[in-house]
């Protein structure tokens, strides 16, 4: 019987970034679908008691750039640890993915492609041209920008989607749910496999 991944993340989180392309991997080889979820951040974090980055303490925010350079040696994918346009609006690029989901196209390749223009390329993830690039790239119709802008209803779905996650116990992204079970951070990859071989 082919699982689901409910797949819970925002762009402008380098651990979804780091996430992406494993959970790809992951997907094909365990033959499983994965359900795009992104999510809202500044919804998210007040009302299951996370902090926005700045407001961490000093302690907190400097093992993040050491647990980020780690990961990124770890899993061979470059990073900015401060990327000029971060935290950026996303709002766009997500409604972008929204509009790429909604047309049955390869989204999470469009989620990847997107969190490393951020972050790995530093680019500015409001920006419509960077977004309408990324498309390009991807050969996928740059329209999505436009539905994207058209779709009244995406800011609901996004706030849906949030409401849900905290329905099923999500704090943090990026987060995976597989039959009811949770598993928070792109660190707990390996547990996530494991649930969808038993």
């Amino acid at each position: 019987m082919t699982k689901t991944i409910q797949y819970y993340f925002v762009l402008n989180s380098p651990w979804s970034y780091f996430s992406g392309s494993r959970l790809a991997y992951i997907a094909k080889d365990k033959n499983a679908t994965i359900d795009l979820k992104p999510v809202v951040l500044s919804e998210l974090f007040p009302r299951t008691g996370g902090q926005p980055l700045k407001q961490r303490s000093e302690q907190r925010q400097a093992y993040r750039i050491i647990e980020l350079q780690r990961w990124s040696r770890q899993l061979g994918l470059p990073i900015h640890l401060e990327p000029t346009f971060f935290p950026v609006d996303e709002s766009l690029a997500v409604r972008t993915v929204l509009a790429a989901i909604e047309g049955d196209h390869d989204a999470l390749q469009l989620v990847i492609a997107l969190g490393a223009s951020l972050w790995r390329d530093n680019l500015n993830l409001a920006d419509e041209q960077v977004i309408a690039d990324v498309l390009v790239d991807l050969q996928l119709p740059v329209t999505l920008i436009q539905a994207a802008k058209n779709q009244q209803s995406y800011s609901q779905l996004l706030s849906d989607n949030t409401s849900e996650a905290i329905s099923q116990g999500v704090f943090g992204v990026p987060s995976f749910i597989v039959e009811s079970e949770l598993f928070w951070g792109q660190d707990r990859l390996d547990f996530l496999e494991q649930a969808l071989t038993d």
